[in-house]
């Protein structure tokens, strides 16, 4: 695997570039987290205002993506005004004073804010605000030019930190935090053409590390499974693991080695449904070698494999930490 990832390095950057500047035209690939400070605020209504708040990130060419861990999208509410109107049903009234802050949480700095008032009326609480929210418009020239402002902040960002980025990532994967590593990489946007560039090509070299290490972990645990019981339900347990082994790993033939082994010490009638298994599994690895020639292909379904790692790191990471941040500014 690691001669077919060094193949893969030195075609990658031409592989992406047109990817690089499809994205260009239609975002900046740029992401914010929006986030609502408030505890208080009643659930509804926070779905009501980070909905619009979404929106007003992709009006920008701004995603809201859930690797992204650094730069946020704060919203905090103060109620400058609660009262009930002696109406028939009683209706509650509410003005608000909104504060968005665009910032990073890593070094608790903010970007730049905007204050908007906003006023609602409900039967509830929840209703009330929901009213107030639903007067923010995305498209609001203010809110807009904050959000024009700070963008090009982020992107001074990580044009000018794009070495740490990367050191930072090997760092990570030298402590075999691989998914971690290939989040931070994959955060970059595509706007910053030549560390997303870079960070990309990092990430598929470090995804060839995590494969590796992977790869050898299955086999360890097959071997393992093997001594402790030499018989046909263990080998039957075996099969199931290494057939998650990807035939292009470096070591792939220490796996056929594995496998000759334990053929040779079963009965004629276990034998039979192991070369079975075997056989289904030759024909599954075939098919992947066969996916595999097509190099374009096997280039994206990397590309592919980095962003839904850094995906799913970012959704496993807690929130509290930033809500904590966020709190504080």
């Amino acid at each position: 695997m690691k001669n077919r990832i060094k193949v893969l390095i030195a075609v990658f950057v031409t592989a992406i570039l047109p990817v690089t500047v499809a994205a260009q035209e239609n975002t900046s690939g740029i992401s914010l987290k929006a986030v609502v400070v408030d505890d208080d605020i009643p659930a509804a209504a926070v779905k009501n205002i980070e909905t619009k708040l979404q929106r007003a990130l992709a009006s920008n060419g701004i995603g809201d993506m859930d690797y992204t861990q650094r730069f946020v999208l704060a919203a905090k509410v103060d109620v400058v005004q609660n009262d009930v109107m002696p109406s028939n049903p009683p209706r509650v009234s509410k003005k608000l004073d909104l504060t968005l802050m665009v910032g990073d949480v890593i070094e608790n700095k903010i970007y730049e804010t905007c204050t908007m008032t906003l006023a609602g009326i409900g039967t509830n609480d929840t209703k009330a605000f929901i009213s107030a929210f639903s007067r923010v418009n995305p498209n609001n020239e203010e809110l807009q030019a904050m959000l024009a402002a700070a963008k090009k902040e982020i992107m001074a960002y990580y044009e000018n930190n794009c070495d740490y980025i990367i050191s930072n990532a090997n760092s990570l994967a030298g402590q075999q935090k691989y998914d971690e590593a290939i989040a931070r990489l994959m955060s970059v946007p595509e706007v910053c053409k030549d560390c997303y560039e870079k960070c990309q090509t990092a990430a598929v070299n470090i995804f060839g590390q995590r494969l590796d290490a992977d790869c050898s972990a299955l086999l360890n645990e097959a071997k393992n499974e093997w001594m402790h019981s030499k018989d046909a339900e263990a080998a039957a347990k075996v099969a199931g693991i290494i057939s998650r082994i990807d035939p292009l790993w470096q070591d792939y033939p220490e796996v056929v080695k594995f496998r000759d082994e334990i053929s040779a010490k079963l009965s004629a009638d276990e034998k039979r449904e192991w070369d079975m298994m075997v056989k289904k599994y030759e024909d599954e690895q075939a098919f992947k070698k066969q996916q595999y020639e097509d190099e374009q292909q096997f280039n994206q379904s990397i590309v592919d494999a980095c962003r839904e790692i850094g995906v799913a790191w970012g959704k496993n990471q807690p929130q509290t930490g930033t809500r904590n941040i966020t709190r504080l500014w």
